[in-house]
C-alpha cells in the first residue's frame, strides 16, 4: 500500500469532501478536531465525513478492529459487495412485514360480528 501522508480536516478540505471534489482512500489517516483517526466516507446527500476516532489509550488492535466494524457495517471498501444483498434482504422482509400487517387486519374484519 503507497504511503498517504495524514490529511488535515480543515473546513475548507471538508468542504471539498462533501462537493466531491477531492476524495480519500478508505483507511487514510485524518487529523481534525477530535484528533487522529482514519478516514470512512463522505455521505454525498448531507456532506457529512465519517471518520473512525482513535480514542485515549487505544492500542493498534482495538482501534484496528474498531475501524473494521464500521467498515463492515457501513459497506465501505472490501465490504461493498454486500451491500446490494443486503438491501434486497432488507426490501423483501418490508414486503412481509407489510404484507402481515394487511393480511392481519383483513382476517381480524372477518372474524367481526356484523351488528346491522
Amino acid at each position: 500500500m503507497p504511503y498517504f501522508p495524514t490529511i488535515e480536516l480543515t473546513p475548507q478540505v471538508s468542504l471539498l469532501l462533501a462537493r466531491g471534489a477531492l476524495r480519500l482512500n478508505p483507511g487514510q489517516w485524518v487529523r481534525g478536531p477530535k484528533g487522529h483517526g482514519r478516514y470512512l466516507r463522505t455521505d454525498p446527500r448531507t456532506g457529512t465525513t465519517y471518520v473512525s476516532w482513535l480514542r485515549p489509550g487505544d492500542d493498534w488492535e482495538t482501534a484496528s478492529q474498531r475501524f473494521s466494524r464500521a467498515c463492515q457495517k457501513g459497506f465501505i471498501g472490501r465490504y461493498r459487495g454486500g451491500y446490494e444483498a443486503e438491501k434486497a434482504r432488507r426490501e423483501m422482509a418490508r414486503l412481509i412485514a407489510d404484507a402481515d400487517q394487511s393480511g392481519g387486519a383483513a382476517r381480524r374484519d372477518e372474524r367481526q360480528p356484523t351488528l346491522f
